[in-house]
């Protein structure tokens, strides 16, 4: 009986550990998804390696051991509303300790900058305001 029980818990957690995985996802996970996709191409930087994935207009960022925000990962995503608007999103997961969260705030805030600066040049260009 005792064996019957251990056996089903862990075929319980065999089977539950994909769907926690995908609610709770790590560095390591998060690298994997994006490393398998044929799609994604990475580029290397001193401190972190920019991944973008052409089919998903998503531009994923992953911290270097050497960044302060480490281990840390920021996915940026493009997407088309259907009344033409363009918007650009941030999601953001932080792996690393307390000290660190400071570090990455800064660092996500930079990423949302460069959106920020995108509409607004476009408002310049175009003369009109761009969508959030």
């Amino acid at each position: 009986m005792k064996r019957r029980v251990l056996a089903f818990s862990f075929l319980l957690l065999l089977f539950a550990t994909p769907s926690w995985a995908q609610d709770h996802p790590s560095y390591q996970t998060l690298w994997d998804s994006v490393a398998q996709d044929a799609d994604c191409a990475p580029a290397e930087y001193p401190d972190f390696i920019l991944v973008t994935c052409q089919k998903a207009y998503a531009m994923w960022y992953f911290t270097k051991p050497n960044h302060p925000a480490h281990p840390g990962v920021i996915k940026r995503t493009i997407a088309q509303e259907a009344n033409g608007d363009v918007t650009a999103n941030e999601q953001g997961w932080s792996f690393a300790s307390d000290a660190a969260q400071p570090a990455f705030k800064t660092w996500l805030g930079q990423i949302q900058d460069l959106d920020r600066q995108a509409r607004e040049d476009f408002e310049k260009t175009n003369g009109r305001k761009k969508p959030n």
